[in-house]
């Protein structure tokens, strides 16, 4: 009895290595077309000569906005009325975008503080943006919304894509308004 499960073992480990062997070696002759050197090089070539700031300035003018530099480096831009501010590195596929000031209140208005502070986190959770708030020099509390997503040449309609990363802002700081104004009347109410 023995003898006869070494023997079904044995033959299961010679078939399992020929199906390994055999299927590593019907790939590299597979007729199914795969990248050459050219390709890869054609790739790697298009990928260095645009760097992700070069295309952030060209797609913040092809929305029709005028890109300018800050001295901090950022580059800032309007967009529908409103100053935006985009963080990129030639080395890094990836970009943060900031709208500054969306919102703002006094520094000594505990209320409105509790309100905003509530709101933030409950649009923070949702984790579309990040919405985070900076006390000023000023007797002022700014709320700041931010953006961190993907920005290569490979994205297909790119300007549009940006348009769809603004737009979210737009849609954060409506809800940011509506949200804080519905614990005012909340507390009203009680």
């Amino acid at each position: 009895m023995l003898w006869h499960l070494l023997w079904v073992t044995l033959i299961v480990v010679i078939y399992n290595l020929y199906r390994y062997y055999h299927e590593d070696n019907s790939c590299e002759n597979s007729p199914v077309e795969t990248d050459t050197s050219d390709n890869i090089q054609k790739e790697t070539n298009m990928e260095e000569t645009i760097s992700t700031r070069q295309l952030a300035l060209n797609t913040i003018e092809h929305i029709g906005s005028e890109p300018k530099y800050t001295e901090e480096g950022y580059i800032q831009f309007e967009y529908q009325g409103v100053i935006f501010l985009m963080e990129t590195a030639n080395d890094c596929m990836f970009v943060n975008l900031i709208w500054p000031w969306c919102h703002s209140f006094s520094k000594f208005d505990i209320d409105e503080f509790a309100r905003v502070r509530q709101v933030v986190n409950d649009i923070n959770m949702r984790g579309l943006v990040s919405v985070f708030y900076s006390i000023t020099d000023s007797d002022d509390v700014a709320i700041h919304i931010k953006k961190n997503f993907l920005f290569v040449p490979q994205i297909p309609n790119l300007e549009e894509y940006l348009r769809l990363m603004l737009d979210s802002f737009f849609r954060t700081a409506r809800t940011l308004d509506l949200e804080i104004e519905k614990c005012r009347l909340q507390e009203c109410e009680r």
